[in-house]
């Protein structure tokens, strides 16, 4: 074999690869992407989604309703 021959057959494989690598970036860019699967848990759980809603005075309401519930307790006694 000669020095041309190996050129050659050397150049041919390179030139299959460099197909084949433009065949799989254009299937790559051309084929859109997945979308992202989102685990719910209802799927696997029974939950009524039903929430208790529980009302808590906080120490800031609490003087001001104080001050409403004597005033009138005064004016009555006034009366």
């Amino acid at each position: 074999m000669t020095l041309s021959k190996i050129f050659k057959i050397i150049g041919v494989i390179v030139a299959i690869a460099g197909v084949a690598a433009a065949v799989y970036f254009a299937v790559k860019k051309l084929t859109g992407k997945k979308e992202p699967e989102y685990f719910d848990d209802n799927d696997f759980f029974e939950c009524d989604n039903d929430l208790e809603i529980i009302e808590v005075a906080s120490e800031e309401e609490a003087p001001a309703e104080e001050v409403a519930e004597e005033a009138p307790a005064e004016e009555e006694a006034a009366e």
